[in-house]
């Protein structure tokens, strides 16, 4: 992956909709749906797992960046994000998103590890975009 300085601000995204399809071109399309809790189908990405996929990989990809700027090496980087969607005031409303994430680091690199994990988590762009709290838990070990 390209890891230039991020280009000077305004940044814009522009994604379609079509045929029940996400575009963003030139990315390959994602099917897109209702979920089978809303009476739609497991065969498509549903709104509520691109938004907890976004918060994860949004984590992913600040935790990337900072790690590399802290020079601290890192492997088997896995994550999984889980939303809890309940009945609000107002209808449906994402309550919790939990990110689990799972990485190995040298035993002298814990704590600094967890450092940048917290700092990724406080500047993540799609999770500071939220009104439901996002809770990052972490498993680092030593290799």
């Amino acid at each position: 992956r390209d890891m230039a300085k991020p280009a000077p601000f305004p940044h814009h995204y522009t994604v379609t909709l079509e045929d029940r399809r996400l575009a963003a071109p030139p990315r390959a399309p994602i099917a897109v749906g209702a979920p089978p809790q809303f009476g739609g189908s497991n065969e498509v990405w549903s709104p509520e797992e691109l938004l907890v996929g976004a918060a994860l990989e949004c984590l992913w990809t600040t935790f990337e960046a900072y790690a590399r700027h802290d020079q601290l090496e890192f492997s088997g980087w896995r994550g999984t994000g889980a939303g809890v969607l309940d009945k609000g005031p107002t209808g449906p409303v994402f309550t919790s998103i939990t990110l689990s994430v799972e990485m190995t680091v040298a035993a002298a690199d814990i704590e600094r590890a967890r450092r940048v994990l917290e700092t990724s988590e406080k500047h993540c762009i799609i999770s500071n975009a939220l009104r439901v709290a996002i809770t990052v838990q972490a498993d680092i070990r030593s290799r």
